[in-house]
């Protein structure tokens, strides 16, 4: 039930927003110039660390809500390939702290540069009207996946990878 609207949602309001997002995310595979760097885990991983340098495998395995081993072997694969460092914590010379490279913020920034550009084609394709109940409506979806509140675990990136 929609507590909010006083109405309930329905089996079509739930396929068709699935639908679409399962569209969105092929067409954003298509679109990419190249093959992805990274699988969508270690993608979310990215976004993370991003939101929150320095964070600890600890507190990443909390905010994610994964394992420590799969994890740290994910970390692993990232600093490989030049993606991920990792840094003695000031705190604790027993914790580490994991970091962004300039390689991965610059393929962040490549990928979603790239993104904008193609949810900028859809837009502009799209009647005015629809165009803005869209927006409405994604931005009322922000809102229930980012409840306000502090620390890293209440990250809408981090909860979400």
């Amino acid at each position: 039930m929609d507590e909010k609207a006083g109405r309930p949602h329905t089996s079509h309001d739930v396929h068709t927003l699935r639908t679409a997002l399962e569209g969105l995310e092929a067409r954003w595979e298509r679109q990419q110039r190249s093959a992805p760097l990274v699988s969508s885990s270690q993608l979310r991983l990215l976004h993370a660390l991003e939101t929150a340098a320095g964070s600890n495998l600890r507190e990443l395995c909390a905010a994610l809500g994964s394992a420590a081993p799969a994890l740290s072997r994910l970390c692993a694969r990232l600093e490989a390939m030049g993606l991920v460092r990792r840094a003695h914590s000031a705190r604790s010379r027993r914790e580490i702290e994991l970091y962004l490279t300039g390689r991965a913020t610059a393929y962040l920034r490549e990928l979603r540069e790239e993104r904008e550009q193609f949810l900028a084609s859809v837009l502009g394709s799209m009647p005015d009207g629809d165009r803005a109940a869209l927006l409405k409506g994604m931005d009322g979806l922000r809102r229930a996946l980012d409840p306000p509140g502090p620390g890293l675990a209440e990250n809408p990136v981090i909860r979400s990878a």
